[in-house]
């Protein structure tokens, strides 16, 4: 199903790309230029055809001090863009900010593949640098964010490009019962002990990840669970249910049955 498209501000938008602008500028707390929008088939050669479908926008960012460039970036990120301040230095082009908005369904060709580079920790550019901007944010789609601010909680900077951030419930619930666990499933057990040792969670510490010498993994992952619970306080029980599965969310994990 194609997005609903819109004028807004002069330029043509969809309704799902003007609200996550929408809500990006509220959390900076200032209004955007947006100097080039979406559906412009061939009309800026220097976008590689990343504005031919939906969900891209150029930000202009000439005016704006280094303080500024950095807040929109950072807050289009935190709505669900693909978002990189662009200088001078990079190409013919003047100061701007390049935001494609992940999920949308009317992406172009060349957008898509500026999500995916994204996600991976890349520029976009076709030099497939490094990501130059705030990191912590890949994964997050609008949909996402919406959920997030419905519940009041701002969302948090811990998903970084390449690292699981699909947990499968059943297979955590399985972890408090079972030792013996490959594929993806022991991929996720691994990925819920890594994020609760991360500094900004610190429900355990890194020599925890792994269990002590003698000690099966399930009771080693029941422990670890109990004390993902109480830093959050959750009941300690050490099954790896929905509740718990819920902290992850707000972090910006997606939990499948």
């Amino acid at each position: 199903m194609s997005e609903v498209r819109v004028i807004w501000r002069g330029k043509r938008l969809n309704k799902r790309t003007v609200a996550m602008i929408e809500a990006a500028e509220r959390l900076t707390e200032f209004e955007f230029d947006v100097m080039q929008g979406s559906y412009n088939r061939g009309g800026v050669s220097a976008s590689a055809g990343t504005h031919d479908g939906g969900g891209a926008i150029d930000v202009r960012a000439t005016e704006l001090s280094a303080k500024e460039r950095k807040a929109v970036v950072l807050a289009l990120r935190k709505v669900g863009f693909a978002a990189w301040l662009r200088t001078p230095a990079q190409s013919d082009w003047p100061w701007h900010i390049h935001a494609i908005a992940v999920g949308d369904q009317d992406l172009s060709r060349g957008a898509a593949h500026q999500v995916k580079e994204y996600r991976r920790g890349r520029n976009g550019l076709a030099n497939r640098g490094p990501d130059d901007g705030p990191p912590g944010y890949y994964r997050m789609t609008w949909e996402h964010y919406q959920r997030l601010r419905a519940a009041n909680v701002p969302p948090q900077p811990i998903s970084r490009p390449g690292v699981n951030t699909t947990i499968s419930l059943g297979a955590m619930e399985i972890a408090c019962q079972r030792d013996a666990m490959s594929g993806t499933w022991a991929a996720d057990r691994a990925q819920v002990l890594a994020w609760a040792s991360h500094p900004k969670i610190g429900a355990i510490t890194r020599s925890e990840i792994l269990p002590p010498s003698g000690t099966p993994w399930h009771q080693h992952f029941q422990r670890m669970t109990r004390k993902i619970q109480a830093k959050f306080g959750l009941p300690a029980n050490g099954s790896f249910g929905p509740e718990t599965a819920a902290v992850m969310e707000r972090y910006g994990y997606t939990i499948t049955s």
